[in-house]
Order: structure tokens, then sequence, then C-alpha cells
């Protein structure tokens, strides 16, 4: 079942925490609304769910207008953070809480019942009470809750949030693998810019109420359209240029421009380099072999993060903030980098944006 937004608004008082958002999920898409806290993410959620009331525009699903039915007509399904399982129940009852509500007979209600647990990979654990699961466990039993009267969408708000960081990977995992089983339509709600590239087929960004973009996470990482996107999904080193003919100039350097970029001609830009797409080389020989040279600076800090290691490094002109790079262990190992030393940058890949 597809999910439209049109134009819908939503404020508490003088403040305005859904500005205008249109938006169309597909059907069977796990769509991502992606932002920091208080961004209105959540709100529209709830907007969506039927569990607060818009002040303006529509919400239409498959087509069907639903802005004005209660929750329990819209047939949606929702996922907390905290669970809000009912703790004196069973994990059974509490997945078949919805279909009692719903008056569906005895017989369908445990074949259900079992067909979840089989889902949720808990088949073991319908007789056990809230208490005795552990936090993953806990949130398997609120998805399949959600899902236990078949919903035409799910809707997740923040539902990996109070987990750690190896149980949320696993249950991604596991969302993703029911979500695409059953070809539910999906929205998820998180401020966490790794676990929406994990799942998500489409990613929107929002802040302060307003879905500045939507689109694939590849193409939101490699080509955004607000520096806002550009430094919120990871790491962005922003340089100050001006794109004139089919170069971009930055200070002393200049580079390609970029072949879909001419409606930027003749404008200040800024030029998006990802950590990961900037060469660092010991002589401008060297950079020249590997990619675009921007120009030669110093290493201000090196330090480790895992498997990769970090780098900071300032350019000698003094016109930009310093750049953050990442290094494989080989390219690690090969350059032995100190600091304070010289080394010159080239740009493997880069994306421009208009100067905001």
């Amino acid at each position: 079942m597809s999910i439209t937004l049109q134009h819908v608004s939503k404020s508490y008082g003088t403040e305005q925490v859904v500005r205008d958002v249109s938006l169309h999920v597909e059907t069977g898409e796990l769509f991502v609304l992606l932002g920091a806290s208080g961004s209105g993410k959540s709100s529209l959620l709830r907007l969506i769910a039927g569990l607060l009331p818009v002040d303006s525009g529509r919400i239409l699903l498959h087509d069907r207008d639903v802005t004005a039915l209660s929750p329990q007509a819209r047939g949606t399904g929702f996922v907390f953070q905290n669970y809000s399982l009912f703790r004196h129940m069973t994990v059974a009852d509490n997945i078949a809480f919805g279909l009692s509500i719903r008056k569906v007979r005895r017989a369908e209600q445990r074949a259900k019942v079992e067909e979840l647990l089989d889902l949720i990979d808990l088949h073991d654990c319908g007789d056990r009470l809230p208490t005795q699961l552990s936090g993953g466990q806990q949130q398997r039993v609120a998805l399949a809750r959600a899902l236990a009267y078949q919903p035409n969408v799910l809707l997740l708000d923040e539902p990996f949030g109070a987990l750690d960081v190896k149980i949320r990977a696993q249950l991604r995992t596991s969302l993703r693998a029911i979500q695409q089983r059953l070809g539910v339509t999906a929205i998820l709600v998180t401020h966490d810019q790794e676990e929406a590239f994990d799942i998500a087929d489409r990613i929107g960004v929002i802040d302060k109420g307003e879905l500045l973009e939507v689109g694939a996470p590849t193409a939101l990482y490699q080509r955004p359209q607000t520096s806002f996107t550009a430094t919120f999904l990871g790491t962005a080193n922003l340089l100050q240029a001006r794109r004139n003919g089919t170069r971009v100039y930055i200070g002393d350097a200049n580079l390609p421009a970029p072949p879909d970029t001419e409606h930027l001609s003749g404008q200040p830009v800024q030029v998006l380099c990802r950590p990961e797409e900037i060469a660092v080389s010991a002589t401008r020989a060297e950079a020249d072999a590997i990619g675009a040279v921007i120009g030669a600076g110093t290493v201000e800090s090196i330090s480790f993060a895992g498997h990769l290691q970090r780098v900071t490094v300032r350019l000698t002109d003094g016109s930009h903030a310093p750049l953050q790079i990442v290094l494989t262990p080989g390219d690690s190992r090969a350059l032995a980098l100190t600091i304070g030393q010289t080394v010159w940058l080239g740009v493997l890949a880069y994306h421009l944006l208009p100067l905001s």
C-alpha cells in the first residue's frame, strides 16, 4: 500500500513542527525518515498513524484519503522505541492483543501467533513474560504485535534506539528481511545515518519540520543538493570555490568541472569531498598520478578507528578548514605519516553544491 502526503503541516502553539511536507512512498518500499532530535520526524510519523491530527494537508494510503480517520481505521501498525509491551501478559498474549480486540477467533489467533513467533525467531518464548526477555527480543515481540493483524503500512519510531550497537545491527537485518518477505510498506524514523544507509530503499532528510531531500542512499551521500544533507550524512569536506567555463577553481588549484553542473557556471560553489575520496601522497608527482590535485598541506592529527586511520590535514594556503581524510591500513603503512609532515592531496571524486 502506497503512502502519500500532500502539503501536510502541524504546529504546537506557535511552533511549527511539520512544514508543508509532500511525499510519496511506493508500495512495498522501506522508507527511512532521517533527522536530528527535534527535527519533526516522529511528529510526522504520528500524523500518518492518526495519533496526531493534521493542521492542514492530506494523508492518503493507497489513494484513500485517511486524513480524518481514526488510527484503528487506517490499517497501520506502529512500533515504538520503548517496546510498549504489556508486562503482565505473556509474549503470545502481547502478540495476540490486537487480534483479540478485533474479535478474531481464538484458533486463528493461536495460528497467527505461532506464525509470527517463527518469523521473529522466538518460537520457544511464547509463554514468557516481557521481563524475561532481552531488549532485542522485546523489540522483536513489539514488531510481531504490530504485524499480527496484517497492517497495510508499518510505522517504526526509532525502534532500535534503546539497544546496543551489535543488537541494533542484528535487528536491522531481521527487520529488512521480514519487511521484504511480507511486502509491507514501511516508514522508519531514525537519527542514525548508518542505520538509514543499511536498510533504506530511499531516505528523506528532515530538518526543522521541513523535508529537505529525498533519494536513494548512495545518491544522497554522493550527490546531495544541500550543504545540510552533505554534512548530516557522514563527514563532509566543503571547499569554497568558483566554477568558470569548464574548470572549478579552489585557491591556486583547479579541477575539471563535472559535466552536469553547467547551471552553476560563473557562480561561487562548494566542492564536496568525502574523506575516503581524498588521496594523500608524499610528492606532487605522486598526487598528479592519482587524482586531481588540490594542493599541499600539513598533517595536524592522526587517529585510529578500528580498521581505518583518520587524518586531518590543513592546506598550506590556510583558506579552508582542515580536511578530514580516512586511509586504509595499506595506505597508512605505506605513507607512515607523522604530525607536522607536509603531504600532497588529490581528490578521486567530488561534487559541486551551490554556495548557500
